[in-house]
Parts: structure tokens; C-alpha cells; sequence
């Protein structure tokens, strides 16, 4: 069985996160020396380098999966919400999300300045927050067993 590393905060984040094969990688400090995949241009990619880690890149997440599959990587350093919505769904008892914070990276919701919409978008996302949705949408689409 694979496991993914990762992290994901109450708020909307961005975060790396690695494959662990057989409990040999728990966190960033094991990487080095193991096949580390992650995306071309993402700024998982600017972390590994940053700390001399080195890694294969993919033109998109789905191929660094698949390497992951086919046993040529040990370990996919991404954003947390997309490894955990994968192994929530086509990963599903494949992989599984285990770790801790690498880094904390916030998304954000692009609009025109002046947007009429910046400030009923901004409720409801708080409306969310406060009536437990966002929470029971992240079980239903991020939440793995």
C-alpha cells in the first residue's frame, strides 16, 4: 500500500505532500535520497529545489500518480487538496494521506476589480464556514478512511 504525507488546514491551503512506501518517508526530511515526483513549474516543485531534493517532473499530476502506481516513484510532493481528493477517490485503497505541514500556501478566488460578487461570495463562504457545510463538503470529497 502507498501513502501520501500531507497537510490541510481549516482554511482553503495549498500544501506539498509526499507518498511514503512501507513507512520509510514521514515527513520532508526523508526525501532526500528517494524518487520524488511532482509537477513541472508548480511551487511544489520550487520547494523541492529550494531544498536540494531531487525530483522527476510531470506535465500533470495524473502521470505523477501513475509513476506512483507503477512503482518509478516513491514519493508525490502537490497541493494537499488535490492528493487528498484523489486518494479519497480514484486512489481509494491505493493510497492514503498521512503527515504533517511542509507549508502553508493560501488559494484564492480570482475577480475583477470592483466585482459585485467579491462580497456575496465572501459571505457565503463565511456562511459555509460557520454552519459546518464547508466542513461536511470536505469530509464527503477530501476525507479518506
Amino acid at each position: 500500500m502507498w501513502f501520501f504525507i500531507a497537510y490541510f488546514t481549516a482554511t482553503v491551503t495549498t500544501s506539498l505532500t509526499v507518498q511514503q512506501l512501507q513507512g520509510s518517508i514521514r515527513g520532508p526530511d526523508d526525501l532526500p535520497g528517494k524518487r520524488v515526483a511532482t509537477t513541472t513549474g508548480s511551487s511544489s516543485a520550487t520547494y523541492l529545489q529550494q531544498r536540494k531534493i531531487q525530483f522527476a517532473e510531470y506535465p500533470q499530476i495524473e502521470k505523477a500518480y501513475q509513476a506512483l502506481l507503477d512503482n518509478k516513484v516513491d514519493a508525490v510532493v502537490f497541493d494537499a487538496p488535490v492528493l487528498l481528493y484523489y486518494a479519497s477517490n480514484q486512489g481509494k485503497g491505493k493510497v492514503e494521506v498521512v503527515g504533517n505541514i511542509f507549508r502553508r500556501e493560501d488559494y484564492g478566488i480570482a475577480l475583477a476589480k470592483n466585482s459585485p460578487y467579491r462580497k456575496r461570495i465572501n459571505e457565503a463562504l463565511l456562511v459555509l464556514k460557520e454552519n459546518g457545510t464547508y466542513q461536511e463538503l470536505y469530509k464527503k470529497w477530501f476525507a479518506s478512511e
